[in-house]
């Protein structure tokens, strides 16, 4: 599993609010992140995001260097591709980095009807569209009060904070995009009839001699 299928899921639930009390499949990813543990009737759904939201702020909390998190720890699988990728670009260090991280995936997870946080700090819509598009808005940023909050939890001043924070968003953003930009099935149709055009063309010339 990757980010792309948390996204994902996150995206569906905003286009299909949880009105039937059906499978969520944010429930299921969940899961199977959490290592396939069986999701039972009642709330056990909200649990299981519910933990990752609550390791993602162990994470955010500990950036003194003990995360308490092993590198085999799913979050943190899923997480340190990310984390490697800004430490290099941006000159910090992996924990510091990993802050970061868990801090712009806490803050769009928060935006799910079960995480149980407040999501009301920015529009996720035109988050996730800024993203998708490589460049958020710093104003955005400012504005949402992101900059300060990273800012005191890192110790970073808020210039790098912003900075670190938008080439964050930048990194997850990559995701937005490819989901945004999947091979539709309908241009493989049409290779597929472009073939038989020049098929019954072919058989043209043999009726004609």
């Amino acid at each position: 599993m990757a980010m792309e299928d948390i996204l994902k899921a996150l995206v569906d639930s905003r286009q299909q609010p949880a009105s039937q009390q059906g499978a969520d499949p944010m429930a299921n990813l969940i899961g199977g992140l959490l290592g396939g543990g069986q999701p039972q009737a009642g709330g056990s759904q909200q649990t299981g995001l519910g933990d990752v939201m609550g390791a993602l702020e162990t994470l955010m909390g500990n950036q003194g260097g003990q995360s308490g998190m092993s590198t085999s720890d799913p979050i943190m699988m899923l997480l340190q591709p990310f984390i490697k990728q800004l430490a290099n670009k941006m000159d910090i260090s992996p924990e510091i980095a990993m802050v970061v991280i868990s801090f712009v995936v806490h803050k769009l997870l928060a935006h799910h009807p079960s995480s149980g946080r407040d999501s009301s700090s920015f529009n996720l819509d035109e988050m996730l569209g800024q993203m998708a598009q490589g460049k958020v808005d710093p104003n955005l940023l400012r504005s949402s009060g992101m900059v300060a909050e990273l800012s005191k939890k890192t110790g970073l001043d808020e210039a790098t904070t912003e900075q670190s924070l938008q080439l964050a968003l930048g990194l997850v953003g990559k995701t937005v995009a490819n989901m945004a930009n999947k091979p539709s099935k309908p241009s493989s149709l049409g290779a597929k009839g472009k073939a038989m055009g020049t098929g019954m063309k072919s058989s043209g010339p043999k009726k004609g001699s």
